[in-house]
């Protein structure tokens, strides 16, 4: 991306522990993908990672909300959403978490350009300076904001639900490991009011369910791997995709299948 910077920039300053929470969600997300999307405004930070070329044409779609002050002081307004694309989010992980070692207050420096994406992230302690380069500009960046994410995630619309317990959950990611190609899939079926996860030649039953037809649906192996684990999951079925949703993050996993 060239560097051609705004009139204004901003200042801010993070802890090591707020830049410890960043990089754990960092390295959550390249899971998805190597990609990572931050949008931060005055109240909060958008961050997320997607398999997929647009809002509309999305295979997976991973993402985090926080407040902003979580993760950094912004020391003055922020006037429109600040846009940072990272094209890896591995390297992303590796570069910062050195600052962390030094256990001081770290301050930097937001230079955005005339269309508010980040040309770089400077980061600096007493002994570390560090600048992170933003990488060119996808649609995809200024297409999604919170309220996107929100409205394609009500549960409302969903049209059933269930309950994944942890055991459940590491019996299928391990059994998975057995046959683990790379384009993997996993099965969820209803038949006879029973629901089932499993491949082609196991499944294992997790509940029964009422009030829906037997069907078969077919999603990606690798993201269902990337749930984040706990003691209950709860999963929402839409026509298209399955959800995750908590209340600072969400996965949504398209189907190869529609019920």
């Amino acid at each position: 991306m060239p560097v051609t910077e705004k009139n204004t920039s901003y200042s801010f300053t993070m802890t090591t522990d707020q830049l410890a929470t960043f990089l754990k969600k960092v390295k959550d997300l390249v899971a998805i993908d190597s990609r990572i999307i931050l949008r931060i405004d005055n109240q909060s930070i958008l961050m997320f990672s997607f398999v997929g070329e647009s809002f509309k044409n999305i295979h997976a779609f991973k993402n985090y909300i926080f407040d902003r002050e979580e993760i950094m002081g912004v020391k003055k307004e922020i006037t429109d959403p600040i846009i940072f694309i990272s094209k890896d989010g591995k390297k992303l992980y590796r570069t910062l978490n050195n600052l962390i070692d030094y256990e001081e207050e770290i301050k930097g420096k937001i230079s955005i350009n005339d269309e508010d994406y980040v040309n770089y992230f400077s980061f600096n302690n007493d002994r570390m300076d560090i600048k992170i380069i933003g990488s060119d500009p996808i649609s995809i960046g200024k297409e999604i904001g919170i309220d996107d994410v929100n409205y394609l995630m009500n549960t409302e619309n969903s049209l059933f639900n269930f309950e994944l317990g942890a055991q459940d959950f590491a019996k299928i990611k391990k059994m998975g490991l057995i046959e683990n190609e790379p384009n993997s899939v996993l099965y969820l079926n209803i038949d006879n009011k029973k629901l089932s996860i499993g491949e082609t030649k196991w499944h294992l039953n997790i509940c029964e369910i009422e009030d829906i037809d037997d069907t078969m649906m077919i999603f990606p192996k690798k993201y269902f791997n990337t749930i984040n684990p706990l003691e209950v999951i709860k999963i929402y079925v839409f026509e298209t995709f399955i959800l995750c949703k908590y209340d600072d993050y969400n996965l949504m996993i398209l189907m190869e299948t529609s019920i």
